[in-house]
Protein backbone atom coordinates (compact mmCIF):
# COMPACT_ATOMS: atom_id res chain seq x y z
CA UNK A 1 0.00 0.00 0.00
CA UNK A 2 1.29 3.57 -1.31
CA UNK A 3 1.57 6.23 0.87
CA UNK A 4 -1.37 8.31 -0.84
CA UNK A 5 -3.49 4.98 -0.56
CA UNK A 6 -2.77 5.04 3.03
CA UNK A 7 -3.90 8.47 3.61
CA UNK A 8 -6.75 7.92 2.56
CA UNK A 9 -7.86 4.57 4.09
CA UNK A 10 -6.01 6.07 7.46
CA UNK A 11 -8.45 8.92 7.08
CA UNK A 12 -11.62 6.41 6.53
CA UNK A 13 -10.65 4.66 9.68
CA UNK A 14 -9.87 7.82 11.82
CA UNK A 15 -13.59 8.91 11.13
CA UNK A 16 -15.33 5.59 11.38
CA UNK A 17 -14.61 4.21 14.64
CA UNK A 18 -17.91 3.59 15.73
CA UNK A 19 -18.32 1.56 12.60
CA UNK A 20 -14.85 -0.55 13.06
CA UNK A 21 -16.04 -1.25 16.98
CA UNK A 22 -19.31 -2.16 15.58
CA UNK A 23 -17.62 -4.73 12.87
CA UNK A 24 -15.41 -5.92 15.53
CA UNK A 25 -18.35 -6.47 17.72
CA UNK A 26 -20.61 -8.03 14.88
CA UNK A 27 -17.85 -10.22 13.30
CA UNK A 28 -17.85 -11.70 16.77
CA UNK A 29 -21.61 -13.41 16.14
CA UNK A 30 -21.86 -13.04 12.13
CA UNK A 31 -18.98 -15.02 9.83
CA UNK A 32 -16.80 -12.54 8.42
CA UNK A 33 -18.76 -9.57 10.55
CA UNK A 34 -21.20 -8.37 7.49
CA UNK A 35 -24.26 -9.75 6.50
CA UNK A 36 -24.40 -9.73 2.94
CA UNK A 37 -21.60 -10.07 0.86
CA UNK A 38 -21.78 -6.80 -1.10
CA UNK A 39 -22.00 -5.10 1.91
CA UNK A 40 -18.40 -6.55 2.70
CA UNK A 41 -15.65 -3.78 2.21
CA UNK A 42 -12.07 -3.07 3.51
CA UNK A 43 -11.31 -2.06 6.14
CA UNK A 44 -14.23 -2.55 7.51
CA UNK A 45 -18.07 -1.44 6.14
CA UNK A 46 -19.96 1.54 7.29
CA UNK A 47 -22.45 1.29 9.95
CA UNK A 48 -25.90 3.02 8.85
CA UNK A 49 -28.63 4.59 11.76
CA UNK A 50 -31.25 6.26 9.50
CA UNK A 51 -32.41 6.85 6.02
CA UNK A 52 -34.44 10.13 4.34
CA UNK A 53 -35.12 10.75 0.77
CA UNK A 54 -31.62 10.53 -0.89
CA UNK A 55 -29.64 10.76 2.22
CA UNK A 56 -28.26 7.97 4.64
CA UNK A 57 -26.41 8.37 7.83
CA UNK A 58 -23.84 6.74 10.00
CA UNK A 59 -23.56 5.56 13.40
CA UNK A 60 -20.33 8.29 13.23
CA UNK A 61 -22.77 10.92 12.34
CA UNK A 62 -21.72 11.31 8.69
CA UNK A 63 -24.18 11.94 6.66
CA UNK A 64 -24.28 10.94 2.85
CA UNK A 65 -25.99 11.18 -0.52
CA UNK A 66 -26.94 7.52 -0.90
CA UNK A 67 -26.59 5.91 -4.42
CA UNK A 68 -27.12 2.09 -2.90
CA UNK A 69 -30.81 3.02 -2.26
CA UNK A 70 -31.61 -0.23 -0.55
CA UNK A 71 -29.74 -2.36 -3.06
CA UNK A 72 -31.73 -0.79 -5.85
CA UNK A 73 -35.11 -1.06 -4.29
CA UNK A 74 -35.99 2.17 -3.80
CA UNK A 75 -36.74 4.15 -6.53
CA UNK A 76 -39.09 6.31 -4.55
CA UNK A 77 -36.03 7.48 -2.32
CA UNK A 78 -35.81 6.52 1.60
CA UNK A 79 -38.92 6.76 3.53
CA UNK A 80 -41.37 7.74 0.60
CA UNK A 81 -44.56 9.38 1.84
CA UNK A 82 -46.67 7.71 0.15
CA UNK A 83 -45.02 4.51 1.52
CA UNK A 84 -44.58 5.57 4.47
CA UNK A 85 -48.10 6.32 5.72
CA UNK A 86 -49.77 2.71 3.51
CA UNK A 87 -47.04 1.15 6.27
CA UNK A 88 -48.19 2.86 8.90
CA UNK A 89 -51.56 2.46 8.50
CA UNK A 90 -50.85 -1.74 7.95
CA UNK A 91 -48.95 -1.71 10.83
CA UNK A 92 -52.13 -0.71 12.78
CA UNK A 93 -54.09 -3.94 11.03
CA UNK A 94 -51.36 -6.27 11.49
CA UNK A 95 -48.40 -7.17 9.97
CA UNK A 96 -49.74 -11.17 8.87
CA UNK A 97 -52.51 -12.08 7.80
CA UNK A 98 -51.93 -15.49 8.27
CA UNK A 99 -54.61 -15.99 5.28
CA UNK A 100 -55.45 -14.32 1.85
CA UNK A 101 -55.54 -10.16 1.89
CA UNK A 102 -56.76 -7.89 -0.52
CA UNK A 103 -53.88 -5.36 -0.57
CA UNK A 104 -51.95 -8.43 -2.27
CA UNK A 105 -54.97 -9.21 -4.54
CA UNK A 106 -54.46 -5.01 -5.38
CA UNK A 107 -50.86 -5.51 -5.80
CA UNK A 108 -50.88 -8.55 -8.35
CA UNK A 109 -53.47 -6.14 -10.21
CA UNK A 110 -50.95 -3.65 -10.49
CA UNK A 111 -48.23 -6.09 -11.80
CA UNK A 112 -50.54 -7.74 -14.23
CA UNK A 113 -51.80 -4.03 -15.74
CA UNK A 114 -47.93 -2.76 -15.86
CA UNK A 115 -45.53 -5.56 -16.94
CA UNK A 116 -46.26 -7.04 -20.73
CA UNK A 117 -45.37 -10.53 -19.72
CA UNK A 118 -47.75 -10.93 -16.57
CA UNK A 119 -51.50 -12.47 -16.69
CA UNK A 120 -50.74 -14.49 -13.83
CA UNK A 121 -48.30 -13.47 -10.43
CA UNK A 122 -47.41 -15.62 -7.70
CA UNK A 123 -45.82 -14.13 -4.63
CA UNK A 124 -43.01 -14.95 -2.85
CA UNK A 125 -40.22 -13.32 0.41
CA UNK A 126 -37.33 -12.04 -2.57
CA UNK A 127 -35.90 -11.86 -6.02
CA UNK A 128 -34.00 -15.18 -5.34
CA UNK A 129 -36.82 -16.88 -4.66
CA UNK A 130 -38.38 -16.01 -7.52
CA UNK A 131 -35.69 -16.63 -9.97
CA UNK A 132 -35.65 -20.16 -8.01
CA UNK A 133 -39.39 -20.65 -8.38
CA UNK A 134 -39.14 -19.53 -12.28
CA UNK A 135 -36.48 -22.26 -12.62
CA UNK A 136 -38.91 -24.98 -11.43
CA UNK A 137 -41.77 -23.43 -13.74
CA UNK A 138 -39.80 -23.42 -16.68
CA UNK A 139 -38.38 -26.91 -15.68
CA UNK A 140 -41.92 -28.24 -15.04
CA UNK A 141 -43.64 -26.83 -18.09
CA UNK A 142 -41.47 -28.37 -20.26
CA UNK A 143 -40.34 -31.61 -18.63
CA UNK A 144 -36.69 -30.60 -19.36
CA UNK A 145 -33.69 -30.18 -17.23
CA UNK A 146 -31.12 -28.38 -18.28
CA UNK A 147 -31.05 -24.49 -17.93
CA UNK A 148 -29.06 -21.79 -19.30
CA UNK A 149 -28.00 -18.75 -18.02
CA UNK A 150 -25.14 -16.35 -19.25
CA UNK A 151 -21.85 -14.97 -17.53
CA UNK A 152 -21.53 -12.25 -14.97
CA UNK A 153 -25.39 -12.54 -14.66
CA UNK A 154 -26.37 -12.72 -11.30
CA UNK A 155 -29.67 -14.33 -10.09
CA UNK A 156 -29.14 -14.81 -6.52
CA UNK A 157 -27.56 -17.41 -4.49
CA UNK A 158 -29.27 -20.60 -5.09
CA UNK A 159 -27.66 -23.83 -6.37
CA UNK A 160 -28.84 -23.45 -9.72
CA UNK A 161 -27.51 -20.23 -10.70
CA UNK A 162 -24.23 -20.57 -8.59
CA UNK A 163 -22.52 -20.84 -12.03
CA UNK A 164 -20.73 -18.58 -14.77
CA UNK A 165 -18.55 -16.07 -12.63
CA UNK A 166 -14.98 -16.08 -13.70
CA UNK A 167 -13.62 -18.88 -13.96
CA UNK A 168 -17.33 -19.43 -15.76
CA UNK A 169 -15.92 -23.58 -15.64
CA UNK A 170 -16.25 -23.92 -11.77
CA UNK A 171 -19.03 -22.95 -9.28
CA UNK A 172 -18.54 -19.77 -7.38
CA UNK A 173 -19.25 -21.27 -4.26
CA UNK A 174 -18.34 -24.47 -2.37
CA UNK A 175 -21.35 -26.67 -0.77
CA UNK A 176 -22.24 -27.47 -4.95
CA UNK A 177 -22.65 -31.30 -6.07
CA UNK A 178 -20.86 -32.19 -8.73
CA UNK A 179 -23.87 -33.02 -10.71
CA UNK A 180 -25.78 -29.64 -10.81
CA UNK A 181 -23.06 -28.19 -13.48
CA UNK A 182 -24.40 -30.58 -15.76
CA UNK A 183 -27.81 -28.80 -15.29
CA UNK A 184 -26.40 -25.37 -15.53
CA UNK A 185 -24.88 -24.27 -18.70
CA UNK A 186 -23.00 -21.28 -18.76
CA UNK A 187 -22.96 -19.36 -22.08
CA UNK A 188 -21.06 -15.85 -23.41
CA UNK A 189 -23.18 -12.73 -22.65
CA UNK A 190 -23.70 -10.89 -26.03
CA UNK A 191 -23.05 -14.07 -28.10
CA UNK A 192 -26.55 -14.73 -30.02
CA UNK A 193 -24.39 -17.38 -32.05
CA UNK A 194 -23.05 -19.54 -29.03
CA UNK A 195 -26.87 -19.35 -27.65
CA UNK A 196 -28.02 -20.80 -31.31
CA UNK A 197 -25.62 -23.42 -32.04
CA UNK A 198 -26.19 -24.84 -28.30
CA UNK A 199 -30.13 -25.10 -28.60
CA UNK A 200 -29.74 -26.82 -31.92
CA UNK A 201 -27.86 -29.48 -30.35
CA UNK A 202 -29.24 -30.00 -26.84
CA UNK A 203 -33.23 -30.62 -27.06
CA UNK A 204 -33.36 -30.89 -23.36
CA UNK A 205 -33.15 -27.26 -22.41
CA UNK A 206 -36.11 -25.97 -20.47
CA UNK A 207 -35.30 -22.67 -19.84
CA UNK A 208 -33.42 -19.49 -20.66
CA UNK A 209 -32.47 -17.17 -18.18
CA UNK A 210 -31.07 -13.80 -18.51
CA UNK A 211 -30.77 -10.01 -16.56
CA UNK A 212 -32.13 -7.91 -19.67
CA UNK A 213 -30.46 -4.96 -19.05
CA UNK A 214 -26.89 -6.45 -18.39
CA UNK A 215 -25.28 -8.70 -16.19
CA UNK A 216 -24.68 -8.03 -12.84
CA UNK A 217 -27.20 -5.10 -12.71
CA UNK A 218 -26.04 -3.72 -15.80
CA UNK A 219 -22.23 -3.87 -15.37
CA UNK A 220 -22.10 -5.41 -18.65
CA UNK A 221 -24.71 -3.86 -20.83
CA UNK A 222 -27.44 -5.79 -23.28
CA UNK A 223 -26.67 -5.45 -26.84
CA UNK A 224 -30.67 -4.89 -27.72
CA UNK A 225 -29.96 -7.34 -30.88
CA UNK A 226 -28.85 -10.37 -28.92
CA UNK A 227 -32.04 -9.74 -27.11
CA UNK A 228 -34.59 -9.59 -29.96
CA UNK A 229 -32.55 -12.82 -30.95
CA UNK A 230 -32.66 -14.26 -27.64
CA UNK A 231 -36.46 -14.36 -27.68
CA UNK A 232 -36.58 -15.48 -31.25
CA UNK A 233 -34.10 -18.62 -30.64
CA UNK A 234 -36.23 -19.30 -27.61
CA UNK A 235 -39.93 -19.07 -29.54
CA UNK A 236 -38.07 -21.52 -32.62
CA UNK A 237 -36.58 -24.10 -29.90
CA UNK A 238 -39.83 -24.67 -27.90
CA UNK A 239 -37.54 -22.99 -24.43
CA UNK A 240 -39.03 -21.12 -21.86
CA UNK A 241 -37.63 -17.54 -21.72
CA UNK A 242 -37.25 -16.13 -17.85
CA UNK A 243 -36.48 -12.43 -17.81
CA UNK A 244 -35.08 -11.54 -13.93
CA UNK A 245 -36.04 -8.11 -13.26
CA UNK A 246 -35.47 -8.25 -10.16
CA UNK A 247 -33.22 -4.85 -10.71
CA UNK A 248 -34.62 -3.62 -13.73
CA UNK A 249 -38.36 -4.33 -13.14
CA UNK A 250 -40.17 -0.52 -12.83
CA UNK A 251 -36.95 0.94 -13.27
CA UNK A 252 -36.08 0.63 -16.67
CA UNK A 253 -40.05 1.93 -17.73
CA UNK A 254 -43.49 1.10 -16.34
CA UNK A 255 -43.32 -2.44 -17.72
CA UNK A 256 -39.25 -2.72 -16.90
CA UNK A 257 -36.79 -3.89 -19.35
CA UNK A 258 -39.37 -5.83 -21.27
CA UNK A 259 -40.89 -2.47 -21.92
CA UNK A 260 -38.43 -0.75 -22.70
CA UNK A 261 -37.01 -2.81 -25.11
CA UNK A 262 -40.10 -4.57 -26.48
CA UNK A 263 -39.05 -7.85 -26.06
CA UNK A 264 -41.45 -9.84 -24.46
CA UNK A 265 -40.49 -13.00 -22.11
CA UNK A 266 -42.33 -16.15 -20.59
CA UNK A 267 -41.56 -15.75 -17.38
CA UNK A 268 -40.20 -12.64 -15.23
CA UNK A 269 -38.68 -12.69 -11.79
CA UNK A 270 -39.33 -9.49 -10.06
CA UNK A 271 -38.25 -8.09 -6.67
CA UNK A 272 -36.94 -4.82 -4.86
CA UNK A 273 -39.37 -1.85 -6.01
CA UNK A 274 -42.29 -3.98 -6.58
CA UNK A 275 -41.51 -4.24 -2.25
CA UNK A 276 -41.55 -0.01 -1.56
CA UNK A 277 -38.37 -0.90 0.17
CA UNK A 278 -40.04 -4.36 2.21
CA UNK A 279 -38.90 -7.77 1.25
CA UNK A 280 -40.78 -9.01 -1.50
CA UNK A 281 -40.56 -10.75 -4.82
CA UNK A 282 -43.06 -12.17 -7.34
CA UNK A 283 -43.22 -14.28 -10.42
CA UNK A 284 -45.43 -13.48 -13.29
CA UNK A 285 -46.07 -14.75 -16.67
CA UNK A 286 -48.65 -16.27 -18.95
CA UNK A 287 -51.80 -18.11 -17.57
CA UNK A 288 -50.71 -21.44 -19.33
CA UNK A 289 -47.27 -21.76 -17.76
CA UNK A 290 -48.72 -19.81 -14.36
CA UNK A 291 -51.32 -22.75 -14.52
CA UNK A 292 -48.46 -24.97 -13.25
CA UNK A 293 -48.32 -23.33 -10.06
CA UNK A 294 -52.30 -23.81 -8.81
CA UNK A 295 -53.21 -26.82 -6.87
CA UNK A 296 -54.70 -29.91 -8.79
CA UNK A 297 -58.19 -30.51 -8.45
CA UNK A 298 -59.74 -34.05 -7.96
CA UNK A 299 -57.72 -36.63 -10.02
CA UNK A 300 -56.66 -34.10 -12.52
CA UNK A 301 -53.42 -35.40 -14.21
CA UNK A 302 -50.76 -32.21 -15.72
CA UNK A 303 -47.36 -31.06 -14.30
CA UNK A 304 -47.43 -28.95 -10.50
CA UNK A 305 -44.82 -27.29 -8.68
CA UNK A 306 -46.10 -26.61 -5.22
CA UNK A 307 -44.83 -23.55 -3.60
CA UNK A 308 -45.34 -22.39 -0.09
CA UNK A 309 -43.54 -19.81 1.45
CA UNK A 310 -44.60 -18.20 5.10
CA UNK A 311 -44.23 -14.47 3.83
CA UNK A 312 -45.99 -15.00 0.26
CA UNK A 313 -47.97 -11.87 -0.06
CA UNK A 314 -47.56 -10.52 3.34
CA UNK A 315 -49.82 -7.70 3.74
CA UNK A 316 -47.24 -5.15 5.03
CA UNK A 317 -45.01 -5.68 2.57
CA UNK A 318 -47.83 -6.12 -0.48
CA UNK A 319 -48.94 -2.55 1.53
CA UNK A 320 -45.53 -0.93 0.71
CA UNK A 321 -45.45 -2.39 -2.86
CA UNK A 322 -48.53 -1.09 -3.79
CA UNK A 323 -48.03 2.03 -2.86
CA UNK A 324 -45.15 2.78 -4.59
CA UNK A 325 -46.36 1.12 -7.61
CA UNK A 326 -49.11 3.39 -7.89
CA UNK A 327 -46.40 6.13 -7.67
CA UNK A 328 -44.46 4.71 -10.91
CA UNK A 329 -47.78 3.52 -12.65
CA UNK A 330 -49.40 7.56 -12.36
CA UNK A 331 -46.71 9.76 -12.50
CA UNK A 332 -43.68 10.31 -14.55
CA UNK A 333 -41.31 9.60 -11.39
CA UNK A 334 -39.10 6.94 -14.05
CA UNK A 335 -38.56 9.66 -16.68
CA UNK A 336 -37.68 12.43 -14.12
CA UNK A 337 -35.33 9.87 -12.48
CA UNK A 338 -33.84 8.83 -16.13
CA UNK A 339 -32.78 12.35 -16.44
CA UNK A 340 -31.51 13.22 -13.57
CA UNK A 341 -28.89 9.88 -14.06
CA UNK A 342 -27.95 11.38 -17.43
CA UNK A 343 -27.21 14.31 -16.08
CA UNK A 344 -24.89 12.83 -13.80
CA UNK A 345 -23.37 10.54 -16.21
CA UNK A 346 -22.49 13.25 -18.53
CA UNK A 347 -20.88 15.51 -15.57
CA UNK A 348 -18.79 12.60 -14.30
CA UNK A 349 -17.21 12.10 -18.03
CA UNK A 350 -16.61 15.92 -18.59
CA UNK A 351 -14.73 15.44 -14.97
CA UNK A 352 -12.99 12.34 -16.79
CA UNK A 353 -11.78 14.10 -19.66
CA UNK A 354 -10.83 17.58 -17.62
CA UNK A 355 -8.58 15.39 -15.09
CA UNK A 356 -7.09 13.37 -18.38
CA UNK A 357 -8.30 10.09 -16.70
CA UNK A 358 -9.18 6.82 -18.91
CA UNK A 359 -12.73 5.85 -17.77
CA UNK A 360 -16.23 6.29 -18.38
CA UNK A 361 -19.78 6.76 -16.54
CA UNK A 362 -21.98 4.50 -18.59
CA UNK A 363 -25.55 2.54 -17.95
CA UNK A 364 -28.93 3.33 -18.83
CA UNK A 365 -31.97 4.08 -17.07
CA UNK A 366 -31.44 5.38 -13.65
CA UNK A 367 -28.27 2.74 -13.08
CA UNK A 368 -24.95 4.09 -13.51
CA UNK A 369 -22.02 2.74 -13.58
CA UNK A 370 -18.06 3.85 -13.29
CA UNK A 371 -15.00 2.25 -15.32
CA UNK A 372 -11.77 3.64 -15.25
CA UNK A 373 -9.62 1.94 -17.73
CA UNK A 374 -8.49 2.17 -21.69
CA UNK A 375 -11.82 2.84 -23.59
CA UNK A 376 -14.12 -0.39 -24.44
CA UNK A 377 -15.97 -0.71 -27.81
CA UNK A 378 -18.44 -2.11 -25.93
CA UNK A 379 -19.67 1.29 -24.33
CA UNK A 380 -19.48 2.84 -27.57
CA UNK A 381 -22.57 0.10 -28.51
CA UNK A 382 -19.96 -1.80 -30.58
CA UNK A 383 -20.33 -5.21 -29.26
CA UNK A 384 -17.60 -7.15 -31.63
CA UNK A 385 -15.73 -7.49 -28.89
CA UNK A 386 -18.45 -7.93 -26.48
CA UNK A 387 -16.71 -11.24 -24.37
CA UNK A 388 -13.37 -9.62 -24.10
CA UNK A 389 -14.70 -5.86 -22.81
CA UNK A 390 -17.69 -7.75 -20.22
CA UNK A 391 -14.37 -9.81 -18.51
CA UNK A 392 -12.95 -6.27 -18.39
CA UNK A 393 -16.06 -4.06 -17.27
CA UNK A 394 -17.34 -7.27 -15.29
CA UNK A 395 -13.87 -7.48 -13.15
CA UNK A 396 -12.75 -3.63 -12.71
CA UNK A 397 -12.87 -3.93 -9.06
CA UNK A 398 -10.20 -4.03 -6.74
CA UNK A 399 -7.74 -1.93 -4.69
CA UNK A 400 -8.54 1.22 -7.33
CA UNK A 401 -12.54 0.83 -6.51
CA UNK A 402 -12.01 0.57 -2.54
CA UNK A 403 -10.09 3.80 -2.57
CA UNK A 404 -12.77 5.25 -5.01
CA UNK A 405 -15.05 4.47 -2.47
CA UNK A 406 -13.11 5.33 0.56
CA UNK A 407 -12.78 8.56 -0.55
CA UNK A 408 -16.23 9.24 -1.94
CA UNK A 409 -16.92 8.54 1.39
CA UNK A 410 -14.86 11.53 3.04
CA UNK A 411 -16.39 13.37 0.97
CA UNK A 412 -20.02 12.44 2.14
CA UNK A 413 -21.26 10.07 -1.15
CA UNK A 414 -21.45 6.57 -0.89
CA UNK A 415 -21.44 4.59 -4.39
CA UNK A 416 -21.86 0.71 -4.96
CA UNK A 417 -19.38 -1.07 -6.87
CA UNK A 418 -18.38 2.57 -8.53
CA UNK A 419 -21.85 3.39 -9.16
CA UNK A 420 -25.31 3.20 -8.03
CA UNK A 421 -28.99 3.37 -8.61
CA UNK A 422 -30.26 6.93 -8.51
CA UNK A 423 -34.04 7.63 -6.85
CA UNK A 424 -36.53 10.56 -7.42
CA UNK A 425 -35.43 12.13 -4.21
CA UNK A 426 -31.24 12.82 -5.84
CA UNK A 427 -31.53 16.79 -6.18
CA UNK A 428 -29.36 18.67 -7.80
CA UNK A 429 -27.32 19.43 -4.59
CA UNK A 430 -26.71 15.71 -4.13
CA UNK A 431 -25.62 15.61 -7.76
CA UNK A 432 -23.08 18.85 -7.47
CA UNK A 433 -21.83 16.88 -3.86
CA UNK A 434 -21.53 13.57 -6.24
CA UNK A 435 -19.40 15.41 -8.52
CA UNK A 436 -17.17 16.82 -6.70
CA UNK A 437 -16.39 13.55 -4.53
CA UNK A 438 -15.64 12.13 -7.59
CA UNK A 439 -13.55 14.61 -8.53
CA UNK A 440 -11.82 14.52 -5.62
CA UNK A 441 -11.58 10.98 -5.68
CA UNK A 442 -9.70 10.89 -8.83
CA UNK A 443 -7.17 13.20 -7.71
CA UNK A 444 -6.32 11.06 -4.56
CA UNK A 445 -6.08 8.12 -7.37
CA UNK A 446 -3.74 10.03 -9.61
CA UNK A 447 -1.44 10.72 -6.76
CA UNK A 448 -1.50 7.00 -5.47
CA UNK A 449 -0.61 6.12 -9.24
CA UNK A 450 -3.76 4.09 -9.54
CA UNK A 451 -4.85 5.90 -12.49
Amino acid sequence: MDAQTSTVEDEFVGTHMASDELFRRQAKVVPGGVTHMARAFEPFPLFISALSGAHKQDVDGHDYVDYWMAHGANLLGHRHPAVHEAIQRQLERGLHACGENETAVALAEAVCRMVPSASRVRFCASGGEATQLAIRLARAYSGHERIIKFEHHFHGWHDAVAFGFPPSDTPWSSGLPDALQSLTVVLPFNDADALSRYLSEDAQVAGVLLEPGGAHSDTVPVDPAFLRTVRELCTEHGVVLVFDEVVTGFRYARGGAQEFFGVTPDVTALGKIMGGGLPIGAVAGGADIMEVLAPRRGDEVRPYVPQYGTWNGMPIAAAAGLAALRVVETSDVIQATVRRTDQLRAALNRVLRQRGVEGTAYGRSSIWKTYLGEPLKLLDGDYTRAREDGIRLASSSGPRARVLRQSMILDGVDVMYGGGFMSAAHDDADLERTVTAFDRALTRLQEAGLV
